[in-house]
């Protein structure tokens, strides 16, 4: 139970940034594998770093309400990087947890460059633009779908472990240096 109310709390943490309705109500993340146009400010990306690289979990347990009806898992927590050939990379996170019969789901969206340096298997990304989702099912007021703002599109250094026959890319930076591993996926 504590665990639950912990995850909640992060999950109210992760939206008190988010205080805003913005203007963007669809968030697109149509490419598939290569961004449109070339990339002025990134940076060509090895091959063994494009793809599409995932870490999830989600629980095993499902919640079901009072009436029978089907709430969705208890928790889920995704984190996925899309890197692209051209220098260009995306981000999502996604997270959800149900507790006392609420919904609280995270989604979260960024895009923009990368710059690759890999004598020293690390690379920069600057996100370019963003995306905050936020949905409260027993508080629907709290709603919110944002643009991310200036101040909030920060650049980002990361190193980069690519496993024999890419199926997994391990990432750490300075707050986590034992870093994660995201395993590569297709959608």
């Amino acid at each position: 139970m504590l665990k639950i109310r912990f995850l909640a709390l992060l999950a109210l943490v992760l939206f008190s940034v988010a205080c805003k309705k913005g203007s963007s109500d669809v968030i697109d993340p149509s490419s598939d594998g290569d961004s449109s146009g070339p990339n002025p400010s990134g940076g060509k990306i090895p091959a063994e770093l494009v793809g599409k690289w995932s870490y999830g979990t989600f629980s095993p347990t499902t919640f079901w309400d009072y009436n029978g009806k089907y709430g969705g898992n208890a928790y889920q927590q995704a984190l996925v990087f899309v890197f692209h050939a051209n220098g260009t990379y995306e981000e999502y996170v996604v997270n959800s947890v149900m507790s006392y019969n609420c919904r609280t789901e995270v989604y979260t969206y960024f895009k923009g460059t990368v710059k690759v340096n890999e004598t020293n298997h690390s690379f920069v990304i600057t996100p370019t633009s963003g995306n905050y989702r936020g949905f409260y099912s027993c508080a629907p007021g709290s709603n919110i779908n944002r643009d991310a703002r200036k101040d909030e599109l920060k650049q980002e250094t990361m190193n980069y472990e690519v496993e024999s026959g890419k199926t997994a890319l391990k990432l750490s930076d300075a707050e986590a240096p034992q870093g994660v591993r995201l395993q590569a996926i297709s959608w």
